[in-house]
């Protein structure tokens, strides 16, 4: 039994800056202001981590910003269903539902580590036809640490199979430094994609040699996660 787990945006799908939008309705709702939103970077990071930097730069303390996020994560979810229904920008990545399919075909469990917070996952996931694949995960409004994230799946996952697994058998995909960082902190190999925003040269600087385009290369990325 193998555990593979996947990163969301830029990975599995493009949402074309539904997040930035629907986060900032939220922001503006439940904390009367957006903060510096239009410029804050969601690559390879988590919305509880966003909400705490930018409300945080707003002068909110900490415990006000974690009393204030159950309602916030509510209202974003609400917000983003709302967007993402008629949104014209979303995309799958190329050859997506193909390599899950092989990959279930294979017998392996898969999985989410995901900054995303578990609504807004569940929301994408829904409009890519995707969420018949994904049966555990962690998610970006538990923890700001990716590793632990990465930890949280595998304990997941091994409840899931009932049975233990060891982090050899265990792969995260995806598309951002952030991602290959929590991989090589937890302790498990990693699968790159360019298929994001960052470059193929940027990536190689940090994962040489699992670094694929796109994960449409269905043949040779099954090969690389079952050999």
């Amino acid at each position: 039994m193998r555990i593979i787990l996947f990163d969301i945006d830029g990975t599995l799908l493009k949402a074309g800056g539904i997040v930035r939008e629907a986060m900032g309705d939220a922001l503006e709702e439940i904390f009367s202001t957006r903060g510096g939103i239009a410029e804050v970077s969601f690559i390879g990071a988590t919305d509880l981590g966003v909400v705490h930097d930018l409300m945080g730069q707003e002068g909110f303390t900490e415990e006000e910003i974690n009393r204030r996020f159950p309602k916030l994560i509510e209202t974003y979810g609400r917000i983003v269903r709302e967007k993402l229904s008629t949104w014209e920008k979303f995309k799958l990545c190329p050859g997506v539902p193909q390599i899950l399919e092989k990959l279930q075909g294979q017998g392996a469990l898969l999985g989410l580590v995901t900054g995303n917070c578990q609504v807004g996952a569940a929301v994408k996931l829904d409009r890519g036809s995707l969420t018949g694949y994904f049966s555990f995960g962690a998610f970006g409004d538990e923890t700001t640490n990716r590793a632990r994230m990465c930890e949280f799946a595998h304990k997941r996952g091994e409840k899931e199979a009932r049975e233990q697994i060891p982090k050899e058998r265990v792969i995260l995909v995806g598309d951002s430094p952030n991602d290959i960082r929590a991989a090589r902190a937890y302790g498990i190999r990693m699968l790159a994609v360019s298929s994001g925003w960052i470059g193929a040269e940027e990536l190689s600087r940090h994962n040489r040699y699992w670094l694929y385009p796109v994960i449409s290369a269905t043949y040779y990325i099954v090969y690389l996660l079952f050999g």
